[in-house]
């Protein structure tokens, strides 16, 4: 899985590029489509080569153009909230990474592999998550400060489901 993590992380990074290469919607789709492939090794094939397009298409002068850099964070984004970015992108603005359970939480921390306890290995990584169910959540507040700067962002908007309210503590 961290081969098929890291060729995730590696795609959604095309949004540091400015203009971006193409629109956060796209990378949303191949970020969320990835969590309905079970091929974890053919994923990472296709995401491999897809970076590979998009990058020879950028250099060949093909982007998003110039516009205002998104950051959504809060609940996981799928299905019916993907309305979001349609608006974000729809009202001259570009969102160019995802800081929730879609996004760069769920690819962003390998498992270390060169350790005696895999299972322990597996444990680590998954505590480290920044996720709003952990308290303190400093791995959160990390992630999204090296987010912004990273993906040069200009605005942050936070989803919050109406049921998923352990996002909505830490919006303060």
């Amino acid at each position: 899985n961290n081969r098929a993590n890291q060729a995730l992380k590696d795609f959604n990074g095309l949004m540091k590029y400015d203009p971006t290469p193409i629109s956060g919607y796209d990378v949303f789709k191949v970020l969320y489509g990835s969590t309905f492939k079970f091929d974890r090794a053919a994923l990472a094939e296709e995401v491999i080569a897809l970076k590979q397009k998009t990058e020879e298409e950028y250099k060949a002068g093909k982007h998003f153009g110039k516009r205002p850099r998104i950051l959504i964070t809060g609940c996981p984004i799928g299905g019916a909230t993907e309305k979001v970015i349609r608006a974000v992108e729809e009202n001259g603005g570009v969102v160019v990474g995802y800081e929730n359970c879609t996004g760069e939480k769920a690819i962003g921390i390998q498992v270390d592999e060169n350790v005696e306890d895999i299972y322990e290995a597996i444990s680590r990584r998954y505590l480290a998550i920044g996720c709003s169910v952990m308290t303190p959540n400093n791995n959160r507040f990390k992630l999204l400060d090296e987010m912004i700067d990273e993906y040069k962002v200009d605005g942050v908007v936070e989803m919050v489901l109406q049921a998923c309210n352990k996002f909505r503590v830490e919006s303060k």
